[in-house]
């Protein structure tokens, strides 16, 4: 019993990690930004509403490129 325990807990793990495995780091990047939309600023007070209207997220390779200059910097 024990050991069919141990065999379905692996199996899982290497389920789980075949599943992560499937999403590019450019699709776990965008699943993660926040997406605001018209309807969801309106529901913010008056001086926050321009922030979330004029907020841009920025794109991956935006990300990619920031991430890589400070990556270059420490090295």
């Amino acid at each position: 019993m024990k050991n069919q325990s141990s065999v379905l807990k692996f199996f899982f793990i290497v389920l789980a990690l075949l599943s992560f495995s499937g999403c590019t780091s450019k699709e776990l990047y965008e699943s993660t930004q926040p997406k605001y939309t018209e309807n969801e600023c309106r529901k913010l007070p008056p001086h926050q509403y321009d922030e979330c209207i004029n907020q841009e997220a920025k794109t991956y390779e935006e990300y990619k490129r920031e991430r890589q200059d400070i990556v270059d910097k420490k090295g």
